[in-house]
Formats: C-alpha cells, sequence, structure tokens
C-alpha cells in the first residue's frame, strides 16, 4: 500500500470546514493528523463536523512537533507568510491559503525557502480548479474566439465578507490583519483575467471606502493593460444592493461571457453572415477537474508538478501590489514581471 501524506491544518475556521478538509477525506493518500487553531472551540467544531480523529492544538510549536510531511495554512492573510516559512523550516510542504502574502517581496523569499528546502510550496487559488474557469481558460486559449481583445470581470456582493461568508470574521475587513476586497478578491479574479489573456503589465485603479466599520476599500475598479496589448476592466464591490459576477472576454473572432444565462454558465457568441444575426452556442463545462488538494498531495509524491506554485500566486499578489498602490496615488502603476 503505497504511503499516506500526513497533512495537518492552520486554522480550522470556514474555509478549513468549506474546502480543505472534505476535499482532504476524499484522497485516499492523504490523511488529516493534525489541527490547530489558537481557539480549542474551533478544533472541536471542526472535528466533530468532519467525525476527525486528528490531534488537536493550540501551540505551534507543538503543532510542528507532530510527525507531518505536510501543512495546509487556512488563517487570516497576515499570518500566511511567518507560517508558512515555519513550515519550510521544518522541511514539510506547504498548501498556502490566498493571497500567499501581503507584498511580492514575502511572496519571494517564501519561494525562495521552498526552493531552498525543496519542499513544494502550492498556492490555493482555487479558481484554478474549479470546472467553471478551467473550461473558460480551455475554450478562450483553444482559440474559440480568436485572440483576446479585452477582458471584462465585475465581482461585487451586498455585503462584507465578515457579515456574510464568514459572520464575525473581522479580519477580512482589517488592514491590521492585511484583509480587503483586493487580496480577497481581485487575487482570484485578476489571476484569471492573466489566464486567459497573458501577463498584466500596468493597472490604473480606483479605490474608496463607503463602509464606515472597516477601514479597507470595498469598492475598486482597475483598468489593465496586457503584454499582448489587449485592455481589461475589473469591477469590485462590497456594497452593491444586490450581487454581480460577470466575466467576458471579446476576442479577434467572437466573445465568451458567463454569468448572464444560469441555464448555460458559458456562452460564445460569434458574428453571422451578412445580414444574419450573431450565433450562440454553450460549450459544456469540462467534468472531471482534480481539487487544489489532490493536485499538492500529487505534488508532494512527485506524480505531477503543482499547477499553482508559489511562483504563480506570487504574480497574483503582484497585480493586487500595483492595484491598491494605483488606488493609493490615483496614478499607472507597472506590474512587477518574474
Amino acid at each position: 500500500m503505497a504511503r499516506k501524506v500526513r497533512v495537518g491544518i492552520i486554522g480550522c475556521g470556514k474555509i478549513a470546514h468549506m474546502d480543505h478538509v472534505p476535499h482532504y477525506l476524499r484522497i485516499k493518500n492523504a490523511e488529516i493528523v493534525s489541527l490547530l487553531d489558537i481557539k480549542g472551540s474551533q478544533i472541536t467544531k471542526l472535528k466533530e463536523a468532519f467525525h476527525l480523529s486528528a490531534q488537536a492544538f493550540t501551540s505551534e510549536r507543538e503543532f510542528f512537533d507532530s510527525g507531518l510531511d505536510a501543512v495546509t495554512i487556512c488563517t487570516p492573510n497576515c499570518f500566511h507568510y511567518a507560517q508558512t516559512i515555519a513550515a519550510l523550516k521544518r522541511d514539510m510542504h506547504v498548501l498556502c491559503e490566498k493571497p500567499m502574502a501581503a507584498t511580492p517581496g514575502e511572496c519571494t523569499r517564501m519561494v525562495a525557502a521552498a526552493t531552498r528546502q525543496k519542499r513544494v510550496l502550492h498556492i490555493n487559488q482555487s479558481l484554478r480548479y474549479l470546472p467553471l474557469y478551467v473550461t473558460i481558460a480551455e475554450v478562450v486559449k483553444k482559440g474559440a474566439i480568436g485572440t483576446p481583445l479585452h477582458v471584462r470581470c465585475i465581482r461585487a456582493g451586498g455585503t462584507t465578507p465578515d457579515k456574510g461568508w464568514s459572520p464575525g470574521a473581522k479580519w477580512f475587513v482589517s488592514k491590521e490583519f492585511q484583509g480587503g476586497l483586493i487580496l480577497d478578491i481581485a487575487v482570484h479574479m485578476a489571476d484569471m483575467m492573466k489566464w486567459v489573456a497573458g501577463p498584466i503589465t500596468h493597472v490604473a485603479a480606483y479605490a474608496d471606502t463607503r463602509l464606515k466599520h472597516i477601514d479597507v476599500p470595498d469598492n475598486v475598479t482597475t483598468m489593465m493593460r496586457f503584454a499582448n496589448g489587449a485592455t481589461g476592466v475589473l469591477e469590485l464591490s462590497w456594497t452593491f444592493p444586490v450581487g454581480a459576477g460577470y466575466f467576458e472576454v471579446y476576442g479577434s473572432k467572437g466573445m465568451l461571457r458567463q454569468g448572464f444565462d444560469s441555464a448555460h454558465p458559458i456562452e460564445i457568441v460569434k458574428p453571422g453572415g451578412k445580414g444574419t444575426a450573431p450565433k450562440t452556442t454553450y460549450p459544456p463545462l469540462k467534468k472531471s477537474v482534480k481539487t487544489s488538494q489532490q493536485v499538492f498531495v500529487d505534488a508532494i509524491l512527485g506524480k505531477s508538478p503543482s499547477a499553482t506554485p508559489g511562483e504563480l500566486g506570487r504574480d497574483a499578489v503582484a497585480i493586487c501590489d500595483a492595484i491598491a498602490k494605483s488606488g493609493q496615488t490615483g496614478k499607472f502603476v507597472p506590474v512587477k514581471q518574474y
């Protein structure tokens, strides 16, 4: 029988419940053996929800000494860098939630540490493991709409994550904990825009804070320039009265759009012949997509490399860093390239 990868989870909150634990439990060659959280009650809830027999720790030192091959970091953003470095120094592989860190400089040090220790550093850029977004990227990459010319993305909701997604999780909206709309949502959607249209070279952003109880931007609109000459617009908000979740790619031969028809998640629209209406087709979603956790375990076992290594996570953070700086200065800001 092949050996099982012994996994420890740091942070037993919402993302551990909704993503990591259920997916690890479906992997035959992995087992969750240790849980760490500063709140023992959080560990208890997680263990009871999934009937886990894992050891419980509130001490980081004791957790790291519990015989682990790998750790999954599900803590607030401000802890990702230090906890990743600590795990790598102990020769553990790391799956880190996005954003992998708050700055490109911290990301670079994380990548260097993983390289030095010869360990896998895998970032949970989770859209890259969802059938919807994998299908969008594959359809565009195969040339179904020609060369991308413009990408438009809007993601908006009527409330902040501490009110909706994870009630009481104030770190989402706190500068002290490196939370905020940019590192929470732009880190996903800017990476998605880069996935379909290539590297983003410059951004110009307007950032605003409209809610009184938070100290980070809750509305951000960003214009983008891509290396291939394409343009893009990313619109994000936590204050709209109703949600919005649209993604559009305009190419030289047509357009792809997502979010406009619940019966058909993806539509491709191409020009009709002379005097005829545009033609719309509906590509089916890719059925079989490995989870982020399975890809991480496969990388540890040498079966295949991570699809979202530290270098890719760093690129996403570099875009976010440029958006934040532009939002503060009102000027175009170059995106650091690696």
